[in-house]
Formats: structure tokens, C-alpha cells, sequence
């Protein structure tokens, strides 16, 4: 009689058990999905950042990216120095690299008559935004007069005076030299934007 009203209580302790289960897997569930749809409610219907908001976020951004530049340009110290003018919104201007290259290379032959040279140049200036735009206006203006000085350089040139890197690094600085008094003038009022004059291509042929 034991053994057979203990068998008869296994099934209402499952059936109980079960009953308690489907209640809590209900209520777990509603519980996620208002979770859900409350998380989604509140990111929805946040308002946006009024535009002037933003406006200033971004000025202030830019003030604070521009003054983490002028601090880093001090503490290079001065032989790294960098020029910087502030512009009328208040934004800084810093001085950068911009390059000139001439369209068509130069062909010349060497002085002795043997031989000729093939080059082609490339001028290096260094100056802020505005100067640096109207710097690169004034080179390409100005480039017959540029054109007539370097060819009349070159043309002193014989082979032995550029058969090694060390002599036509030595005639880079010479052309450079030759060209700053047609972009700045004889007596410039303030240093030169331009800084270096590069050979992008030299080729020596016709040699006897």
C-alpha cells in the first residue's frame, strides 16, 4: 500500500513542478520584451542636440585640436619652429610643404659640345595656406623667366661637373640659388618660401 501511494504522488510533484515552470518562462519573457521596447522608447524619442549645440562642439574642437598644435610646435623648440597665423575665425594656419614642378624637362647640351642632359625639376616651398596658394600662383606665372636662368646655368655645365650625386647636389643648390632672385627680388623683404630645388629625373646621353 506504501509503495503504491508514494508512485501515485511522483506525477502531482511533476505536474506541480511544471505548472510553476510555464508561469516563470511567461514572466521572464514579458519582463525582457518591456525591457526591450523601454530601452527603445527612451532612445527614440531623446531629442537631438540643437544645432547651435553643435556648432559650438564642433568650434570648440577645432580651438582645441589647433591649441594642442601650437603647443607641440613650442616645444620643438626654435630650431623647429613653425610659422602660425591665426586667422579670422580664430582657427590657427600653420606653414606646410607644397611643390612645383615644371611641366616639360629641360634638355641641354653640356658645354664641350659632347654630350647632353635631360632633366627634370621640381621646386620645394614652404609657407601657411594663403602665402603658400599665392607662392605657387607666382612660380607658375613666372615660369619662362625661371626656365631662361636654370637652362643658362645648365648650359655651363660639362659631363665631368655632374657625373656624381655630390656634384649635381652641389648644382641644385646653384639653381636654387639662380631662381629665388626672379620669385623674391633682388632684396626680399622677408625670407624666401622657397627652400630646396630637387632633380626628379637626370639622364646624361649623346656622350662620344
Amino acid at each position: 500500500m506504501a509503495e503504491n501511494e508514494a508512485e501515485q504522488q511522483k506525477p502531482k510533484k511533476r505536474l506541480s513542478l511544471s505548472r510553476l515552470f510555464l508561469p516563470l518562462l511567461i514572466g521572464t519573457t514579458i519582463s525582457v520584451i518591456i525591457g526591450f521596447f523601454v530601452v527603445g522608447y527612451i532612445s527614440l524619442t531623446e531629442p537631438p542636440p540643437p544645432v547651435e549645440d553643435i556648432h559650438s562642439l564642433m568650434n570648440k574642437k577645432q580651438q582645441e585640436e589647433a591649441s594642442t598644435a601650437a603647443d607641440n610646435a613650442t616645444e620643438n623648440g626654435a630650431d623647429n619652429a613653425t610659422e602660425m597665423v591665426v586667422n579670422e575665425d580664430g582657427t590657427f594656419d600653420f606653414s606646410q610643404f607644397r611643390y612645383f614642378s615644371f611641366p616639360l624637362p629641360f634638355v641641354v647640351n653640356f658645354a664641350d659640345g659632347n654630350g647632353m642632359m635631360t632633366v627634370e625639376i621640381a621646386i620645394a616651398t614652404y609657407e601657411t595656406t594663403l602665402r603658400g596658394e599665392r607662392l605657387i600662383e607666382k612660380l607658375t606665372t613666372f615660369t619662362p623667366k625661371m626656365r631662361s636662368a636654370i637652362n643658362l646655368v645648365l648650359a655651363e655645365q660639362v659631363h665631368a661637373d655632374v657625373n656624381t650625386v655630390a656634384k649635381r647636389k652641389a648644382l641644385e643648390s646653384k639653381l636654387l640659388d639662380a631662381i629665388k632672385p626672379v620669385i623674391d627680388g633682388s632684396k626680399p623683404e622677408r625670407p624666401s618660401g622657397i627652400t630646396d630645388l630637387y632633380f626628379i629625373k637626370f639622364v646624361i646621353s649623346g656622350m662620344r
